[in-house]
C-alpha cells in the first residue's frame, strides 16, 4: 500500500467527523432568520445574541437581550416555532434554562467592582466574599442568611448583603432603605423596628442594586454571587456553599430549594 494509500485511510474518520460537525453545527436555523421570526412574533425591541444547538435533541438555544436583559428561548430546526419557558432535567431536577442564563449573565470583574459600590452591610472580615442578594420580607432569605451569617462569624466567609426588595412585598422596599440610612446591619434588617429615614443615599443605593442585578438576570431571592462571576439563586445548605467555596471537598450538593420571587 502506498503512502498516500495509508495517509487516506487514516485521514478518513477525521473527514466524516469534521462533515457530521458541519451537520450538527448546520441543525440550527441562522441568527438573521430567527432575528426576523422574534421581532414579527413579538413585536419588540429583541435582539438576538447568538442561536446554537440546545442540551435537548432537537432544540435549538437562542441568546437574546431585551430591554438589557440576557434571556433564552428555544426554536426548532427550521425557525417554525419559539418557545419560551425552562426546561428541567428529570434525571435530577436541573432547571437547563437557568443554568444557560446564568452563564450569559455571568459576572465580569468590573461587574464584581460594581457589586462592591452597591453592598448595604458586610458581615465578617476573613474568608472569600460572597455576595448574598435579600429581601427582608422574604421567609427562604432568613433561612439562608443563618447558614451564611454563621459561616461569615466562624470566618469561612466573607458576607457581603444586597438588598432587593420584590415589588409584591408591600413596604419592603422602605425597610431597606432605612436599614442602609439607619445603618442597621443584618440583624437590624429584621428588627421589625419601623423608622421613617428615607435618605437619598438609602434610596438611591437600592433603585442602583434593582436595576442592575435584574439586568444581569437575577429576579429572586435569595441569590449568592461568587467571585467567580456565577450565581446562584434558591437557599443553599451548609455543605454545598462549602464545596462551592473549595472548603468541603467530597460534598455532595443538594438541589436548590424554593426561590421567592420566581
Amino acid at each position: 500500500m502506498s503512502i498516500l494509500s495509508y495517509l487516506s485511510l487514516l485521514l478518513m474518520p477525521l473527514f466524516f467527523l469534521v462533515q457530521a460537525q458541519d451537520c450538527l453545527a448546520a441543525a440550527c436555523p441562522s441568527k438573521e432568520t430567527i432575528q426576523q421570526k422574534v421581532v414579527e412574533t413579538f413585536k419588540q425591541d429583541i435582539s438576538v445574541i447568538k442561536v446554537r444547538a440546545g442540551a435537548v435533541p432537537g432544540l435549538c438555544e437562542i441568546q437574546v437581550n431585551l430591554k438589557g436583559q440576557n434571556r433564552i428561548l428555544y426554536t426548532d430546526s427550521k425557525g417554525e416555532f419559539l418557545i419560551t419557558g425552562q426546561i428541567f432535567k428529570t434525571s435530577d431536577g436541573t432547571n437547563i434554562t437557568k443554568e444557560a442564563i446564568t452563564d450569559l449573565n455571568r459576572f465580569t470583574d468590573s461587574d464584581i467592582r460594581r457589586l462592591e459600590d452597591l453592598t448595604a452591610f458586610t458581615v465578617g472580615s476573613k474568608g472569600e466574599v460572597v455576595y448574598f442578594v435579600t429581601d427582608p420580607q422574604c421567609p427562604y432569605c432568613k433561612k439562608a442568611e443563618k447558614i451564611v451569617a454563621h459561616m461569615a462569624e466562624t470566618g469561612e466567609l466573607q458576607l457581603k448583603v444586597l438588598l432587593f426588595p420584590l415589588s409584591f412585598h408591600k413596604g419592603a422596599k422602605e425597610e431597606c432603605i432605612s436599614a442602609i440610612c439607619d445603618n442597621k446591619g443584618l440583624e437590624g434588617l429584621h428588627s421589625g423596628l419601623k423608622s421613617e429615614n428615607q435618605c437619598q443615599e438609602g434610596k438611591n443605593k437600592v433603585e442602583d442594586t434593582l436595576r442592575f442585578l435584574k439586568q444581569k438576570g437575577i429576579s429572586g431571592v435569595p441569590t449568592y454571587i461568587f467571585t467567580d462571576g456565577l450565581y446562584r439563586s434558591g437557599v443553599l445548605k451548609e455543605q454545598a456553599i462549602k464545596k462551592r467555596l473549595g472548603l468541603l471537598e467530597d460534598a455532595t450538593v443538594p438541589p436548590t430549594r424554593s426561590i421567592d420571587g420566581l
